[in-house]
């Protein structure tokens, strides 16, 4: 049984734990809490019947103007990275959970393909591909790693040109995770049933393309007993031999006897909330958010002053209709702050809202931006409203030491208001991309002086922040 532990259990069943994302470990740069929260997720699975994750991601994020990933990567730092997959893969390890790293060749610093613009590439020197996403997909390797998940992804630089994506590219597939990494284990395909996909190769077509390519594992095709078909027929016309589908076969079969499959493959019902989202295990999922917080500009705001926060206005920045973390953030501030008030600006937001804004901020002592602003992906990485971003830049000149601004996953942001007073960045962007609502904790704990921001950031966003950037006080 597989399931995607991107965000941690909690990310699939409600009450189990959920995590913040991975950049929140590399923040915290702690191998320690990363290799405990991945044996926390173990635990929970294997007490809810789940035997593998996909995940993790080992997708490297390199530029600024091309935060593919966001927070789901590790950052850009190989070395840190390498340390965090090593510390993430032994914890599920050592507590019965096999793991995939994905997704090869890599979507950190992917670009659309200019003739086809439904379709990615990472349009790089061969040199620099090595050096940079196949040594970050070398280290999932030298980890242990049980599978790679390829992706739809072309790498033309190392391929003679192809223009196929690795999953169903013998060069990539084969040529590169096999017999260039080293890699002995399982390699999946991504989803195949993305219209894309089946419109260019055919919904049974690729899975029997992907196979001849090297993959051992084909993840959701869009008409599973077609494609089941399809894989027969390549057979018994001696398009795949079988003795490559027994030794795919035999490989899944070897990892579940590792697990102990084989002579027991079921879980104890009753006790399953004795292991699945503990307290226990919600002290790790709020450590990661308190030791990930990351201070990148304090013009002397911070820590603020006990004073200051009687009279507080809150402005929540909402990109996308129907997000419900805004709202879910304004109680949690009311219940720590009575009196603070505010305001959401959301994508159909009434005009008259910036006006009653605007009067609110002119007699706070504090004003709090709250930024749930996530990267357009292979697109703009702080993509604000212009009307929103212009009435942020107006309040913050006329409260030049009285603004902080916490991005709940974006970091890039700061880039378009470099001149307020205070910038945090949590590292959850919610639903896949790590626990959001954790951070609302985290950030109420530093405004009342109970934490300070000791992270440090593991990825570019521009000159003046690069990587390991991070204040304190």
């Amino acid at each position: 049984m597989a399931a995607d532990f991107e965000g941690g259990p909690g990310q699939q069943v409600t009450g189990a734990s959920e995590f913040p994302a991975n950049m929140a470990f590399s923040a915290a740069g702690s191998e320690d809490l990363v290799y405990r929260a991945a044996s926390a997720a173990a635990v929970e699975g294997r007490a809810m019947g789940i035997h593998m994750t996909y995940t993790p991601v080992v997708d490297i994020a390199w530029r600024p103007e091309n935060p593919a990933e966001g927070v789901r990567s590790f950052g850009g730092d190989l070395d840190l990275l390498g340390r965090m997959v090593r510390a993430y893969v032994r914890g599920f390890h050592d507590n019965g959970m096999l793991t995939t790293a994905k997704h090869f060749p890599g979507r950190g610093d992917v670009e659309r393909m200019p003739e086809t613009p439904d379709w990615s590439w990472i349009n790089k020197p061969a040199e620099s591909f090595e050096t940079q996403e196949s040594a970050a997909f070398k280290h999932a390797v030298d980890a242990g790693v049980d599978f790679i998940m390829s992706e739809h992804i072309a790498v033309p630089s190392v391929t003679g040109g192809s223009k196929l994506p690795a999953s169903v590219e013998k060069k990539l597939a084969s040529g590169w995770i096999r017999d260039k990494l080293g890699f002995k284990g399982l390699l999946t395909t991504d989803d195949l049933w993305y219209d894309n996909v089946v419109k260019r190769f055919g919904a049974e077509e690729v899975a029997v393309k992907a196979f001849e390519a090297g993959h051992d594992i084909i993840l959701k095709p869009k008409d599973p007993a077609a494609t089941i078909a399809a894989l027969a027929a390549a057979v018994k016309s001696g398009r795949i031999s079988e003795g490559r589908i027994d030794d795919a076969v035999r490989k899944l079969l070897t990892l579940k006897a590792r697990l102990g499959l084989h002579k027991n493959r079921f879980v104890d019902e009753s006790r399953v909330g004795e292991f699945v989202g503990t307290p226990a295990h919600a002290v790790i999922v709020q450590e990661a958010a308190d030791r990930s917080l990351t201070l990148l500009k304090n013009n002397g705001i911070l820590p603020v002053a006990p004073g200051r926060l009687a009279k507080i206005v809150n402005i929540n920045i909402q990109k996308s209709e129907g997000d419900p973390s805004p709202s879910a953030l304004a109680a949690k501030l009311a219940a720590a702050f009575p009196g603070i008030q505010s305001f959401t600006f959301r994508p159909d937001l009434d005009p008259s809202v910036y006006d009653r804004a605007w009067k609110a901020v002119s007699g706070a002592d504090l004003v709090i931006l709250s930024l749930f602003v996530p990267r357009n992906r292979l697109g703009d990485a702080a993509p604000f409203r212009e009307a929103d971003l212009a009435f942020i830049q107006k309040v913050i000149a006329a409260k030049p030491k009285g603004v902080v601004a916490m991005a709940y996953g974006n970091p890039h942001l700061v880039r378009k208001i470099p001149e307020v007073s205070a910038f945090l960045v949590g590292y959850g962007e919610r639903g896949w991309f790590g626990n959001q609502a954790v951070y609302f904790e985290t950030f109420v704990k530093m405004l009342k002086g109970e934490i300070k921001p000791s992270g440090k950031l593991p990825v570019k966003v521009s000159e003046k922040c690069p990587i390991g950037s991070g204040l304190s006080y």
